[in-house]
C-alpha cells in the first residue's frame, strides 16, 4: 500500500537533502506523535517515532490498527543525531522502531525517561547500550539544539522512588527559535506557568483527549482540542501544530473540532494540521 504523494524512499531522501534557511526550522510529522526536526546546521531529531506495526502484531485482536501504514522505515531514521522518547507507551517508546534504528545506527543516542531508561539499560540488550536517561529540567546538547526535558501529565504527574518523571515533553531550542513538543499530558498549573515562562514559538500538542468509554478500557488521557487551543493562546505561541488524531481511530477526536474552534474562538491565531510524511518550513516573522 502506497501512501501519499512521495514514497518512503523520496520522503528519506528528503530528510538529508533538505537546506534549512537560517534561523528557520524545517518539520516532518511521522504520525500519531512523531516528528522529525532539522535547523540550518543539518542537525536532526526525531521525537516519538512509531514507524512499525509492533502493536498489532504483539496484541492479536487489539483496538489499536494503524490506519496508514508507516511513512518511512526505521532505518531511515539513521541520519538523526539523538532521539528523543516522551514515555513508555508502544506508540511513542516503539520497540519494533528503536530495535531495527539501533541495528543500523549503533552509535545513535536514544533519550528516553529515566524511570523506562533504566529497565531498557538493564533488559534489552539491542537498544539498552544506546539509551540515556532524560531528567526533567537537565538540558541536553544535540548538536546546535538544547534540549529540556519538562515534565508531562498522563493522565497525572508520575514519579520513581527517585523523584525522575515517567511521562516528558520536550523544550528545545536552535539559536532565537524554540520548539516545544509536550509529549502526552494534560493541561496542569504548573505546565501552563512554566510554558508561559518559556514561551516556545511552535507548540506541538495532542487533541485527541478522553472520555469515559476510553478510560474504561484502559486508555489514558490527553488534552482535548479546547485545552490546546487554550494552551496555544495562554502560552504566546505563534504557531500550534496538533497531533496525536491520526493513527488509531479508537482513541481520537475529529480534528475538524479542533479547527472549528480555532477559527471561532481564537481568530488569526496560527495553526497547521500536518499530514503524515509532510514537511514544514517554519521561519519567525521579523519583529
Amino acid at each position: 500500500m502506497v501512501f501519499g504523494l512521495r514514497s518512503p524512499e523520496q520522503l528519506a531522501n528528503e530528510l538529508t537533502a533538505t537546506r534549512v534557511p537560517v534561523g528557520g526550522l524545517a518539520l516532518w510529522s511521522l504520525g500519531q506523535a512523531g516528528l522529525v526536526i532539522k535547523n540550518a546546521a543539518g542537525t536532526l531529531l526525531a521525537i516519538d517515532p512509531y514507524l512499525s506495526d509492533a502493536i498489532e502484531r504483539t496484541h492479536p485482536g487489539t483496538e489499536f490498527v494503524r490506519r496508514f501504514p508507516p511513512v518511512i522505515p526505521p532505518q531511515a531514521l539513521a541520519v538523526c543525531d539523538a532521539i528523543l522518547i516522551s514515555h513508555f507507551h508502544d506508540d511513542h517508546m516503539d520497540m519494533g522502531t528503536l530495535e531495527p534504528l539501533a541495528q543500523q545506527a549503533p552509535g545513535l543516542p536514544f533519550w528516553i525517561p529515566a524511570p523506562d531508561a533504566a529497565t531498557l539499560q538493564r533488559e534489552n540488550t539491542i537498544v539498552g547500550g544506546q539509551v540515556f536517561a532524560a531528567k526533567t529540567g537537565q538540558e541536553i546538547t544535540v548538536g546546535e539544539f538544547r534540549v529540556l526535558p519538562i515534565a508531562a501529565a498522563h493522565s497525572e504527574y508520575e514519579r520513581d522512588a527517585q523523584g525522575n518523571d515517567r511521562y516528558l515533553g520536550y523544550h528545545i531550542v536552535c539559536g532565537d527559535l524554540s520548539l516545544w513538543h509536550s509529549g502526552d499530558t494534560l493541561v496542569t498549573p504548573e505546565l501552563q506557568t512554566q510554558m508561559c515562562e518559556l514561551r516556545p514559538n511552535i507548540a506541538v500538542l495532542p487533541i485527541n483527549g478522553g472520555d469515559y468509554a476510553r478510560g474504561a478500557r484502559g486508555i489514558m488521557p490527553n488534552m482535548n482540542f479546547r485545552d490546546a487551543a487554550d494552551l496555544h493562546h495562554r502560552i504566546g505561541s505563534d504557531l500550534l501544530l496538533p497531533c496525536h488524531y491520526d493513527l488509531f481511530t479508537c482513541n481520537s477526536d475529529n480534528p475538524a473540532w479542533f479547527v472549528d474552534d480555532m477559527l471561532t474562538r481564537y481568530p488569526g491565531k496560527k495553526f497547521h494540521l500536518m499530514m503524515p510524511g509532510e514537511r514544514l518550513i517554519y521561519l519567525p516573522q521579523d519583529g
